[in-house]
């Protein structure tokens, strides 16, 4: 294996088991020890990738976003598919990353609440958020040429649709509604699809 085949093999074997540690203790209780424990290294090549709980949970969180992100991204620059269908695909989703990772979320959410003031927290958040508002900018330009969506200004309505998802992230995640999620889901897309002025938003 080379060099930096293993090394990126290590690198995410450190990140799964942080992911591990964070989901069943919380960013605040889990530890480096607890992680490389969990990662079965030793502590010295845990430090050697990264030099704090913070350095590593902010990689987590890159690494696992900007993952999802592509599976966005590639529903959107998707070819056979319309605007409204690549649209009802990321709903869908959603969805699956809502039910899969709502406790990460959770966790990733208290601890940016924690460093919200901090310049590298600030930078991430930015970078990994300017992909998101990209994407979705063009399909709404998509499917305003094509005569599918009704909107007057595509970056602002990818903005309000990115805040209405980041909003039922963040009520999942930190448990503040206890209420029935898909119907909550569905209500959501109810409003964004007529919304948008797309007919037939119930067909599948």
């Amino acid at each position: 294996m080379a060099v930096n085949e293993a090394t990126a093999e290590r690198r995410q074997q450190i990140l799964a088991a942080a992911m591990t540690c964070f989901m069943r203790k919380g960013y605040h209780r889990a530890t480096m020890d607890d992680i490389v424990s969990e990662s079965g290294l030793s502590k010295g090549t845990l430090y050697w990738y990264f030099d704090s709980k913070k350095a590593l949970f902010l990689a987590l969180v890159q690494s696992t976003l900007e993952q999802i992100g592509l599976g966005w991204q590639a529903l959107i620059e998707d070819s056979e598919k319309s605007a409204s269908e690549k649209l009802r695909n990321i709903t869908t989703l959603f969805r699956v990353e809502l039910g899969e990772m709502a406790l990460f979320f959770g966790i990733m959410m208290e601890a940016w609440a924690l460093t919200r003031h901090d310049p590298e927290v600030e930078v991430l958040v930015k970078n990994i958020y300017t992909p998101y508002l990209e994407n979705m900018t063009q399909l709404i330009k998509q499917g305003v040429a094509s005569g599918e969506f009704e909107a007057e200004s595509a970056e602002k309505t990818a903005t309000v649709i990115l805040i209405l998802y980041d909003g039922l992230t963040l009520a999942k995640g930190l448990k503040v509604i206890d209420t029935d999620w898909e119907q909550l889901l569905d209500t959501a897309e109810l409003l964004l699809f007529r919304g948008l002025g797309i007919e037939g938003y119930r067909e599948k």
